[in-house]
C-alpha cells in the first residue's frame, strides 16, 4: 500500500522494499551495509534503493550482489552514488543484479556522476531495461 505521508524533495527512497542508506544523506556511518542473495517482490516504488560500488570493482564487491527484484510496481533497483566510495562523482557501478516483471525500469539511475557502469545485470520482461540519466553538476 502507499504510505499516507509521502516523502519528497531530494529523497531517494519513497516506497521501496529494501533501502540501503538512502535516507542518511551525507552521514557516512550507514554505509557499511551489505545485502546479498535477497529477493524483493510486490514493492510500490522500487525493489531496492542502493548505493553503487567503485568502478572496476564488480568482480570483488559484496555490498549489493546477487539480488533479485520482481513484480515491482516501479523499478527493480535505483542505484545512487555511495558517499564513501572512491570518486563516485566521477564514476560508480552497479553489478550482479536481476529484475523481472517490473512495471518501469529494471535498473534506474538519475544521480550526478560523469559515468555510471552496469555489468552482470539480467533484466527480463520489464517495461523498460536500464534507464541511465546521470547528470554532471558543474
Amino acid at each position: 500500500m502507499e504510505r499516507p505521508d509521502k516523502p519528497s524533495d531530494n529523497m531517494k527512497d519513497k516506497e521501496c522494499c529494501v533501502s540501503i542508506c538512502a535516507w542518511f544523506g551525507d552521514d557516512p556511518s550507514c554505509y557499511d551495509v551489505t545485502v546479498t542473495n535477497s529477493i524483493s517482490a510486490g514493492c510500490i516504488y522500487s525493489g531496492f534503493v542502493v548505493p553503487g560500488h567503485d568502478c572496476d570493482d564488480s568482480d570483488d564487491q559484496t555490498k549489493f550482489r546477487d539480488n533479485v527484484a520482481h513484480s515491482v510496481l516501479g523499478d527493480g533497483a535505483i542505484v545512487f552514488p555511495d558517499i564513501t566510495g572512491s570518486s563516485h562523482k566521477t564514476c560508480y557501478e552497479a553489478s550482479h543484479f536481476a529484475a523481472y516483471k517490473c512495471s518501469f525500469a529494471g535498473v534506474l539511475n538519475h544521480f550526478f556522476a560523469e559515468e555510471v557502469r552496469y555489468n552482470h545485470i539480467t533484466l527480463i520482461d520489464n517495461t523498460l531495461g536500464v534507464i541511465n540519466m546521470p547528470g554532471v553538476k558543474g
